[in-house]
């Protein structure tokens, strides 16, 4: 074999391995093994630090891990080693388009694309990949773009995926599209695990258990070794609240990337699923080796509160350590109501009310959408307290900025605490009107109304019978049911002895009337003086 020859040989055995080693470094982003993939890049980069798809890749890799900064910086490598390198040039345009000057990106992607003669499909193909995952999207540029890139290659399978994805994407509701997409890419390799993953996700949008969970099986028999379908299938289980089948899932995908990182997926994932008993030991086992961030101290002090059922103290203590050190380390725009609400019933628990009452304000105070649940909260807490002029501050509150989410049982406190408090009965039978109109089915919104309408009427020489239509009202609101049971019979006692005394003094004299109200009485209780005089009389 002649010199020739042998080089020629060298060279093609070199770049083949180098094209394994990133298909490797590519192969383990894809299966999440995010800390062994970045070591393969960096020595990729530094084995030849002349290759502009070893940079390239490097930047996505970047990009997908949240690492915006690092992706920009490999991007602008990529394109400085060979100034005529195609894929070069499109890296420096993506890292423009990533720092925010996307219009320059925008023309150069162009005059990428007028050199090439619009015959390069990998030029089409990366240029789309820009514009579906950069930080200001532009989803049908991508697509025109990736349609080009497939038509120009019809066997590339990436670019069929990542068309589906941008397809579903713009239309959620509608996925033959995406779906038709991904069966195109399934045509050119049908045990792609990646797009079998993609079609279970399709499924699970619309809440189809068994059709996601046989793409995830079938995903896993054709690539065993493809670590997110077994975390997607965990997720989906944890979805559907089958939790054995969860924790399978999972325990599998840990055999295949059992990193911190890995982990701490899985913890998020019982999390969303309130398994807080079991993200416990996960984050506490990731933030031991140094893997901490604002992410795990959230779930941290949550489930040291959640995961309590004894209503240990010391565990409230240090749910609260863990809540005060989560403050320490969170940006202030990161922070989010139920960081806020969980403090307050971490307080509440250890029995410090005002600092309970302090951080649900504050979690009202940044997401107006859950307000009226948070101001509901502390308004629970005053009416156990009994404290009625700081109920009525916060009912007020709520009754004037969210009206709409006053809830029933909410007007009936807020009535009782005007009557109770500073017995401004006037206001009482306005709130408890509020009630009855709510829902005039409850006969304990009439019986109220009706008593604060006592005593705006208390004066015998002036008195109008103020409370008779609910008293009425009252009476008629009972069901059987409520009489059979025995509860209401003090309060029918009361309306019977009023509607009694209305029939006998009132103008609207009504003798038979009277004989009844005054039977129930006797019905109920046979020694009731009042009654027993009536009759006598």
């Amino acid at each position: 074999m002649n010199k020739l020859k042998l080089f020629v040989l060298a060279l093609s055995l070199g770049t083949a391995a180098q094209a394994q080693t990133l298909q490797d470094a590519n192969r383990k982003t894809e299966n999440e093994r995010y800390d062994l993939a970045r070591k393969d890049y960096q020595k990729l980069v530094q084995a030849d630090p002349t290759s502009v798809e070893n940079a390239f890749f490097f930047g996505n890799f970047y990009a997908l891990i949240g690492e915006k900064d690092s992706a920009i910086t490999m991007w602008r490598k990529a394109g400085s080693i060979d100034l005529e390198d195609k894929l070069g040039m499109v890296a420096a345009a993506k890292a423009l388009y990533f720092q925010g000057d996307t219009t320059t990106a925008g023309q150069q992607f162009c005059e990428i694309i007028k050199k090439t003669k619009r015959k390069n499909p990998v030029v089409y193909h990366r240029i789309a990949e820009t514009y579906a995952t950069g930080p200001l999207k532009n989803l049908k540029l991508a697509e025109s773009y990736l349609r080009d890139a497939i038509r120009l290659d019809s066997k590339n399978l990436d670019a069929y995926v990542l068309l589906g994805d941008v397809l579903l994407a713009q239309s959620s509701s509608n996925a033959s599209q995406a779906t038709e997409q991904y069966n195109n890419a399934l045509a050119i390799d049908p045990n792609s695990a990646k797009v079998i993953v993609r079609k279970a996700q399709i499924y699970q949008r619309v809440q189809n258990y068994k059709l996601a969970n046989e793409e995830y099986k079938k995903a896993q028999a054709a690539d065993p070794n493809y670590a997110p379908a077994y975390r997607q299938n965990a997720e989906l289980n944890i979805l559907f609240d089958q939790y054995a089948a969860a924790i399978e899932s999972w325990e599998k995908y840990l055999k295949l990337n059992d990193t911190d990182e890995a982990r701490y997926r899985y913890a998020s994932s019982l999390f969303g699923g309130k398994q807080y008993c079991d993200v416990l030991p996960q984050v506490e086992r990731i933030e031991k080796n140094g893997f901490t961030n604002l992410y795990t101290k959230r779930m941290l002090f949550y489930s040291l509160y959640e995961c309590n059922e004894a209503g240990d103290s010391l565990k409230y203590v240090r749910a609260l350590d863990e809540s005060n050190n989560f403050l320490k380390i969170v940006p202030k725009d990161k922070i989010i109501s139920t960081d806020y609400k969980y403090r307050g019933m971490i307080y509440d628990k250890l029995g410090q009310e005002d600092k309970t009452i302090e951080q649900y304000y504050l979690a009202a105070s940044i997401d107006t959408a859950k307000a009226a649940e948070y101001l509901s909260d502390i308004a629970k807490l005053y009416s156990e307290k009994k404290d009625y002029p700081k109920l009525i501050e916060v009912y007020t509150k709520k009754m004037d900025q969210y009206p709409s989410k006053m809830e029933a049982i909410e007007y009936y406190d807020f009535g009782r605490a005007y009557y109770f408090g500073p017995k401004d009965y006037k206001m009482a039978d306005s709130i408890f009107g509020r009630l009855v109109a709510m829902n005039p089915a409850f006969a304990g919104g009439h019986f109220w109304q009706a008593r604060a309408r006592v005593q705006l009427d208390l004066n015998p020489k002036t008195r109008t019978y103020l409370a008779q239509p609910q008293y009425e009202a009252f009476l008629a609101a009972l069901t059987p049911e409520d009489i059979a049971s025995g509860s209401y019979k003090a309060y029918i006692i009361e309306a019977s002895k009023y509607l009694g005394d209305y029939y006998v003094n009132s103008p609207m004299k009504d003798k038979a009337k009277a004989d009844a109200m005054w039977n129930k009485v006797l019905e109920l209780d046979p020694e009731d003086p009042q009654a027993k005089a009536y009759f006598k009389k």
